[in-house]
């Protein structure tokens, strides 16, 4: 697909927005001419204005966009995510401060719009909207945020802040040099392969929860698979 087209799909996932505006902006002079010799009365002026508007849109819906390639691919556990979408949260109010400050280093297309009436406070504010919209669709994982460090740093977990059925556990855990010197490595095969169950039940208990959590992108990956066979067979 080249540069020239446009992808002619409306119903666009809310974290792919900014490529399908960053495509849209791209082909504006030829949406113009497009719309001028086939529509009459346009309802929306295309002035600096327009462009500014769509710019600012435009670098605002991308930076989701960043955060959905990452929460894409295989050997992902939900600390990924999670970890993604919190520096996220945490770059929003980092631009918020940026724009009402006229600080415009992440937001390129902005910075190339040429016009005199930049209100980069109103701007501001639609950051702030974006900020709270992601707290209150992720809220609910923040609960989740020791038992995930504790996933991923036991041997830096005190054992008086864990549930009552692991603290005999981790301090067995982190009694032994050798485990915690493979701790550094891929956390699924540590888990799965040097947490006995026989050992560390309770322990290995939460990490296969963990571990599971993400477990779709398998079941998904497996059903694509087996639907050129299953269409054959149909």
């Amino acid at each position: 697909m080249g540069i020239r087209d446009l992808i002619y799909y409306t119903k666009i996932r809310w974290l792919c927005h900014g490529n399908y505006l960053l495509r849209f902006r791209k082909l504006r002079e030829e949406l113009e001419t497009f719309m001028n010799k086939n529509v009459h009365n346009i309802s929306e002026p295309l002035d600096d204005q327009w462009l500014l508007d769509l710019s600012r849109l435009t670098n605002i819906a991308m930076k989701p966009n960043y955060l959905n390639q990452k929460l894409q691919g295989e050997n992902k556990l939900i600390t990924d995510p999670y970890k993604n979408i919190k520096a996220l949260v945490a770059k929003l109010q980092l631009y918020e401060n940026h724009l009402r400050s006229s600080n415009l280093i992440h937001f390129p297309l902005l910075n190339d719009c040429k016009s005199d009436h930049k209100n980069f406070f109103v701007y501001s504010t639609e950051i702030t909207k974006s900020f709270e919209e992601f707290n209150t669709r992720f809220s609910y994982i923040q609960k989740f945020e020791e038992m995930l460090t504790n996933f991923l740093t036991p041997f830096n977990v005190e054992v008086e802040s864990v549930p009552p059925s692991l603290p005999m556990q981790l301090l067995g855990l982190q009694s032994s040099i050798e485990l915690k010197s493979l701790c550094e490595g891929n956390k699924i095969e540590y888990y799965q392969k040097y947490i006995l169950k026989d050992n560390f039940p309770n322990l290995k208990r939460v990490a296969m929860c963990i571990i599971s959590a993400l477990g779709t992108y398998y079941c998904e990956s497996f059903f694509f698979q087996i639907k050129p066979g299953k269409n054959k067979v149909l």
